[in-house]
């Protein structure tokens, strides 16, 4: 067969098919694309603060991504190009907390949504944007 008639073929075929689930009733359902339904935010970063001020954070977040498993809404901070730490952690909704300003140069904090999915076992599903204070 050559490729022409081979390409009719399927065209024939596909529209049989496609006049057959009109003509019975059968319809053709689309899938719509999926939405995560989680978001993480942080508020309440100053720009700069002096040596050994508090700075308090706010941090918001939900998810239900994740079925009926426990959300834990967490904020880290990072000083300098240090590695992150964890500053402390919440149910899902809202935490907040502050932390004293120990060091000079740039503290950097972000927000986490974790999900519980085993024993001490914990999957990101969502990180907040992250917020960069001065120490002068």
């Amino acid at each position: 067969m050559s490729a022409r008639r081979a390409t009719t073929a399927l065209v024939a075929s596909s529209l049989v098919a496609a006049g057959l689930a009109i003509s019975t009733g059968l319809a053709v359902a689309t899938a719509a694309p999926a939405f995560a339904k989680s978001s993480v935010e942080l508020r309440g970063a100053p720009h700069s603060v002096p040596l050994g001020a508090r700075i308090h954070l706010s941090a918001f977040g939900a998810s239900d991504d994740f079925g009926g498993d426990a959300i834990r809404l967490c904020v880290d901070e990072r000083v300098n190009d240090g590695h992150w730490r964890l500053v402390g952690c919440g149910a899902e909704g809202a935490y907040r907390t502050s932390v004293r300003a120990t060091e000079r140069g740039t503290l950097a904090f972000r927000a986490q949504l974790l999900a519980t999915v085993g024993h001490h076992h914990y999957a990101v599903d969502r990180t907040s944007a992250t917020a960069a204070v001065h120490v002068a």
